[in-house]
């Protein structure tokens, strides 16, 4: 036993030094051309804003906690967006997944560290999960070695990690999931199962969905091939089982799982107008085709760009007509035919738009398969591995062809199939000269992932860190999220925000902001957005672009310029001579203030609380208050102790009736999804606990 541990944590040792050497080999080029990892807008705006504001919401949770004793969870924050839910705006990003929760432990400046390490302990956990599954089915572990690296630095890591990396943690949990589903075929055990469905589900729930129908699809195929025909009438056995564990790894995490359905359900999301067509256009196709070895994209998230020598391995993986070739095969092409039409894009991506993020699983199907060919590779002749070998060459060389036809062919594609050129001739002398071929596959998979990794990244190739920031535009923008606006004014107000570098710098720096851009919103507001014709969309609010009516609509104060601005500002802000930073703090000397009425009549005394605000009011007539704080049903008022009828007014935002004379106003948020989800959650931990005692006196 001692003498098996020893040999598993040098197989780790060897492959984490192996793994350390081909990521940064990969990723050579931001650390060449001084560029930071965060590649697309979105990492600029989104992620960027998402851990730092995570950390900070985590620190003061813990201190509250410690220095007061008290457990408080903030779930509503005024300066997120116009306001928002804190937990369904950020699980997207960072709540619940276990890699964002490091941020408690960094500061704001630090968080380009953070997010650097967050990528590599991604795509290193993604080789531990595909080494469990691999010992679980008793693979050869020099097999399951290349099939890692081969899953490890496929296209669809390359193209998202750098570009949100959170995508690629559904590649960590789909090995443990799929090792659940075995367990429960095995010894009818669904406890593993459903605790890799809670890391999954709390994880994130865009993705979970996806797993939940990759996972169905397996167990489905696994269960027709490992069971003999006179078992199928009990096949209902097995579903109950997996239901179960299913249902209670879905209530372990119930206390995100619950809000954030909610709020994805009510989301503008889905309103994005994107049509559905039967086929995709004739260059999706093509690219499809010859984007195997080729870290080319081509199009809504579809990418392959396998090693070079994923090819010769996965046709002789076509070549075999054992048991678990076939169920390979099966799986194949099934992610074949998902990619070939657009409707499965849809359904994977909650019958939203069409888009192909599910493609890691086709991923890990290719590097299984590469796990269970290579063992036959390496025993195979030349007479017997010919074929493959004319396959190969025969393809180099239509692609040859092409790219002297086509420059676009040429520009995305001639170099990786020159790779694959040399890779098949350095075979081709290996079996004919009768040499071993057992470490060229791992050394040819390594030199190939590598070339993978800097053909994208390269500015002579694919070029897409091309919109990365340099270390010095980082810290331009790093010095925004971190500086905080000190203005002497205790009034409820907003800042015309839309010149600073990121539409999400107000959540950060705590301020009253009229800009966002987070992927989950109030539907509510994209239809006032609508009506008002502004350019923000279901995701975003880019400012009020010069609208006087809804600088008092939304109560804006303050105006934040850049000094070199050119373009004109409404009248009625005037210069008030401070700056922060680098830009000038205009003030609006129409200021309407926040609760105001039709009558021009306004609350006093506003003070904000964690998931709440007061107020007083003392109005000469009975009145509507108008908040401009984006509606929920879960606001709940109380005037004078009194509950009173929160009601949607203007589309998107809430009014609340006050009788005339003096009056005291409370206002309180509570989730009632979230607080059912911790008792739900409570629950479901401690019958998940007394079933695993149950099974260790058992056994």
């Amino acid at each position: 036993m001692k003498s098996l541990k020893n040999k598993n944590l040098s197989f780790i040792a060897f492959y984490t030094v192996i793994f350390a050497a081909v990521s940064m080999a990969c990723f050579s080029f931001y650390f060449i051309l001084g560029k930071t990892f965060f590649t697309t807008g979105d990492g600029r705006s989104q992620h960027i804003a998402a851990l730092i504001y995570y950390g900070k919401y985590l620190r003061s949770i813990f201190y509250t906690l410690f220095t007061q004793g008290k457990l408080a969870i903030p779930q509503w924050d005024f300066n997120l967006g116009f306001g928002a839910d804190i937990i369904q705006t950020l699980h997207y990003y960072v709540i619940g997944d276990p890699f964002s929760f490091l941020s408690v432990f960094f500061s704001s400046e630090k968080t380009q560290i953070l997010y650097t390490i967050n990528i590599f302990l991604r795509l290193y956990c993604i080789g531990l999960a595909f080494f469990a599954y691999c010992k679980y089915h008793n693979f050869d572990k020099y097999s399951s070695l290349c099939g890692a690296f081969v899953y490890i630095f496929c296209g669809f890591t390359f193209y998202c990690v750098v570009r949100h990396p959170y995508f690629v943690n559904p590649m960590i949990w789909l090995p443990l999931l799929l090792i659940g589903i075995d367990k429960i075929f095995d010894n009818k055990n669904f406890l593993p199962f459903a605790f890799f469905v809670f890391i999954a589900c709390a994880s994130n729930f865009y993705f979970f969905y996806m797993l939940s129908i990759i996972v169905f699809i397996y167990a489905i195929v696994r269960f027709f091939f490992k069971f003999p025909k006179q078992e199928y009438k009990d096949i209902w056995k097995y579903i109950l089982l997996a239901l179960a564990g299913y249902f209670l790894g879905i209530c372990m995490a119930a206390v995100i799982f619950f809000p954030n359905v909610l709020g994805f359900l009510s989301c503008g999301r889905s309103e994005e107008d994107n049509p559905l067509t039967l086929i995709y256009r004739t260059n999706y196709y093509i690219k499809m085709i010859l984007g195997f070895i080729a870290p080319s994209t081509f199009g809504s998230y579809s990418t392959f760009g396998y090693a070079a020598p994923a090819l010769p391995l996965i046709i002789i993986l076509f070549t075999m007509k054992d048991k678990i070739a076939k169920q390979i095969k099966i799986f194949l092409s099934i992610g074949i035919i998902f990619f070939l039409f657009p409707v499965f894009g849809c359904i994977f991506n909650g019958f939203s738009y069409v888009s192909n993020r599910w493609g890691f699983a086709f991923s890990f199907v290719i590097a299984i398969g590469i796990v269970y060919a290579i063992p036959i590779a390496t025993n195979s002749n030349f007479k017997e591995i010919k074929t493959v070998i004319v396959v190969c060459f025969s393809v180099c060389l239509f692609v040859f062809a092409l790219s002297l036809a086509n420059k676009n062919i040429r520009e995305q594609f001639l170099l990786p199939y020159i790779i694959l050129f040399i890779c098949t001739v350095l075979l081709f002398v290996l079996y004919y000269f009768k040499q071993s071929t057992k470490i060229f596959y791992l050394i040819l998979i390594l030199f190939s992932v590598i070339f993978q990794g800097n053909f994208r990244y390269s500015p002579k190739g694919l070029n897409y860190l091309h919109n990365s920031p340099s270390q010095k535009d980082f810290s331009s923008l790093l010095q925004e999220y971190t500086t905080p606006l000190l203005i002497d004014d205790n009034d409820f107000y907003r800042i015309e925000t839309s010149d600073l570098q990121s539409p999400n710098v107000p959540a950060v720096i705590g301020i009253k902001g009229t800009t966002y851009y987070w992927s989950i919103n109030n539907g509510l507001l994209y239809d006032f957005y609508k009506e008002k014709n502004l350019t923000g969309n279901a995701l975003s609010s880019h400012g009020l672009e010069l609208h006087s009516e809804l600088f008092q609509f939304f109560n804006v104060k303050y105006y934040l310029v850049p000094e070199n601005k050119k373009n004109k500002i409404p009248q009625f802000f005037k210069d008030t001579g401070k700056k922060h930073l680098e830009y000038k703090i205009y003030k609006n000397t129409e200021f309407l203030p926040f609760g105001s009425t039709k009558n021009g009549e306004h609350i006093e005394n506003v003070k904000l609380g964690c998931n709440s605000f007061v107020a007083d009011s003392n109005f000469s007539n009975n009145s509507d208050i108008f908040f401009s704080i984006p509606y929920s049903k879960f606001w709940k008022a109380n005037i004078d102790g009194k509950k009173t009828e929160i009601k949607l007014a203007k589309t998107a935002f809430m009014e609340l009736p006050v009788q005339k004379g003096n009056h005291h106003i409370e206002l309180s948020y509570t989730n009632t999804y979230f607080t059912s989800g911790i008792i739900v959650t409570v629950i479901a931990f401690f019958v998940f606990l007394i079933l695993n005692v149950k099974n260790k006196k058992r056994g």
